[in-house]
């Protein structure tokens, strides 16, 4: 049995397993802490301003959709700090500083909470250099769509997406002349 590998996740209550088919690079950043926004260049501040706006953005769109109170927070270690939630649902985002000072390369954290439901937990993540406010509900309506039933102290486990497997699509023999099946037997007229 392999030893299980934590995520650098923002809360500190649930923990976060990193689970199959996430890459090295991913997987090392996941478990680095982020430079914090004190130690961000100023390069770094301009350029990733957008995906604080955007992530407001997104994150209200979809609060709007699905009829959420927006709140935001202040924290030194986070370009954003977001949460939408209702009596039903729970959406927290948070968008994390770059990783190095010669780079822009962030995290966002998603995590979706059902509070009808005790422990129905989603989370996901997204790494790239900026975001747009659709890539943000993206993230969102993903965390939405995994989440799962935990137990008492059970921890939430991510999963990447599996490498495509190379077979050969079959034509189920219903399928292979539609056009035929779709005029009537008693319609038939002669070409003129």
């Amino acid at each position: 049995m392999t030893a299980q590998t934590y995520a650098n996740f923002p809360e500190r209550d649930l923990k976060v397993v990193l689970g199959p088919h996430i890459n090295a690079t991913a997987t090392k950043l996941l478990r680095k802490m982020s430079l914090g926004m004190h130690e961000m260049t100023v390069g770094q501040q301009e350029k990733l301003s957008s995906s604080r706006n955007n992530g407001r953005h997104g994150m209200n769109a979809l609060a709007r959709e699905l009829q959420l109170t927006v709140t935001g927070e202040d924290d030194r270690d986070y370009l954003a700090v977001y949460k939408a939630e209702s009596q039903a649902h729970r959406l927290q985002l948070w968008i994390t500083a770059p990783f190095e000072g010669s780079q822009t390369t962030h995290l966002v954290w998603a995590k979706y909470t059902d509070l009808t439901q005790p422990r129905r937990i989603g989370v996901t993540f997204k790494l790239a250099t900026s975001y747009s406010s659709m890539d943000i509900q993206n993230i969102l309506r993903t965390a939405m769509k995994v989440a799962v039933d935990l137990e008492a102290d059970e921890p939430f486990t991510i999963k990447g997406n599996p490498p495509p497997r190379f077979t050969k699509k079959v034509k189920p023999a219903d399928e292979a002349k539609p056009a035929e099946a779709a005029t009537p037997a008693g319609d038939e007229t002669p070409p003129a």
